[in-house]
């Protein structure tokens, strides 16, 4: 009976070793970067950007790829029907539609900090204000966290904080 138990245990063994074995070997290793993104505030400094639902362009104007994604993801929330919101992976909140929710018909922001996480997620400060309620995320300092999308960012999270 222990011959049975030995020789299980030690074809056990063989399979767990072959499994990991074959797992290292035919995965590829996830490689943490160090690199923080290249980013300035340099070019933002005391500039407030202001949108109204009635008079968005499709175009940004801004000279960061960052700073585009932030314009778009307000523009998405003056108008979820803008061109292209629907099929962004902007938060699912953003296209709620509810008279409660008091979306704003019109916004402005102005970038106080760029703040790099790592090389894949960047927090960008901003100092709004708006003309509506919106989850409180259009009053005071709103954070909108960005990731890489294809060659851009997109923001992936919004969220306030007091100061």
């Amino acid at each position: 009976m222990y011959k049975k138990i030995f020789v299980s245990f030690i074809l056990m063994l063989a399979i767990l070793a072959s499994l990991y074995t074959w797992k290292t070997k035919t995965s590829k290793p996830i490689i943490m970067s160090d690199k923080k993104p290249s980013v300035t505030t340099k070019t933002f400094d005391d500039k407030v950007f202001i949108y109204q639902a009635g008079d968005l362009k499709k175009d940004c104007d801004l000279n960061s790829e960052m700073a585009c994604a932030v314009e778009f993801a307000v523009k998405c929330t003056l108008n979820p029907d803008f061109d292209g919101c629907r099929d962004s992976k902007l938060p699912k909140f953003i296209f709620m539609s509810d008279e409660a929710l008091q979306r704003p018909s019109e916004m402005s922001f102005k970038i106080t900090k760029i703040k790099p996480i790592n090389s894949d997620l960047v927090e960008i400060h901003t100092d709004s204000t708006c003309n509506g309620n919106w989850f409180g995320l259009c009053q005071g300092r709103i954070i909108y966290v960005l990731v890489p999308s294809s060659e851009s960012w997109r923001v992936k999270d919004i969220y306030a904080i007091e100061i």
